[in-house]
């Protein structure tokens, strides 16, 4: 074995191609006598790990004999996959490019030392695992060729100055949550916690699903939007049948928000319906013609 190993030079005296395919174009670049081979002409592959391929001179000229072309005395030649291995600026920028967070800072702590084959740095989001007492481990990938990727990944530490919306006073279960109640305060913190409520207007005018202390940031899964129908309600249903459209009173025996199906019972009857939420104080039956007739509807009692 060791006069085959001492035979195949170091990868720093082999021609770098971006590609794992070795083309007659690559090899004229270095013998011009080769030239005469047509370019697109597949001579062989390289390892995209990097390791080096010599093409035997014999075998070169075999090949250019094949399509025609008289080419003797051809050297041998060595081509490698160019590759690298991700550095922290080189992660640190791919982040920052995903995060799109004006300010933000990365830090890396730890990454993957495998050659990749060159290409595309890229960490999308998805690949962000939840952070783990401040870190997080983020999965990448080597964009190369046309479609291939090389998996790397990295473990960083992500912090931006953030926003976040916090209560000033104790806040009941069910009430819609007003603008005095609420602030928003700048704080450091992850980019990557979606969880958290950042804008009032992601808090104004929902309802926590719990009671909140004063003082408490406020998550997105703690409040949800308020019904647009609320039990017991008066409201007024719309009822369509073909082109016939009439309007009747009920009263609202389950909540709901639009598109929604609650309960109505008609407060002349007593009878209860199903009835779809169309807007605030508002419900309907059937779908309403294409064509509005700009009618009010005859009132049913």
């Amino acid at each position: 074995m060791l006069p085959f190993l001492f035979a195949i030079p170091p990868a720093s005296l082999c021609r770098p191609i971006d590609s794992d395919s070795v083309l007659a174009r690559d090899v004229a670049a270095a013998i011009p006598a080769f030239a005469r081979v047509p370019g697109d002409s597949l001579i062989g592959y390289v390892a995209l790990s990097g390791t080096p391929r010599v093409f035997h001179g014999k075998d070169l000229e075999m090949l250019a004999k094949n399509r025609g072309v008289d080419a003797p005395a051809l050297p041998n030649i060595c081509f490698v996959r160019r590759t690298f291995v991700p550095g922290a600026d080189q992660i640190r920028g791919a982040i920052l490019a995903t995060l799109k967070v004006t300010g933000a800072k990365v830090e890396v702590i730890a990454s993957s030392q495998k050659s990749a084959p060159a290409g595309e740095l890229v960490f999308p989001r998805s690949g962000a695992q939840s952070p783990l007492q401040g870190e997080i481990m983020w999965h990448g990938y080597v964009a190369y060729g046309e479609n291939a990727r090389f998996p790397v990944w990295a473990r960083v530490r992500v912090s931006a100055s953030m926003t976040r919306v916090v209560t000033l006073q104790n806040l009941p279960a069910g009430k819609e949550i007003r603008p005095g109640q609420v602030r928003v305060e700048t704080c450091e913190d992850t980019p990557l916690d979606d969880s958290i409520a950042r804008n009032l207007d992601e808090v104004v005018g929902f309802v926590p699903k719990s009671s909140m202390r004063a003082m408490t940031v406020i998550h997105r899964s703690q409040i949800e939007r308020p019904n647009d129908i609320a039990i017991g309600e008066v409201i007024t249903v719309d009822v369509f049948e073909g082109a016939a459209h009439l309007v009747m009173e009920g009263r609202a025996q389950s909540a709901g928000m639009k598109g929604s199906t609650i309960t109505v019972r008609n407060t002349a009857s007593g009878r209860d319906f199903q009835a779809q939420v169309a807007s605030k104080g508002r419900a309907m039956i059937g779908s309403a013609p294409a064509i509005d007739s700009n009618t009010n509807g005859d009132r049913i009692q």
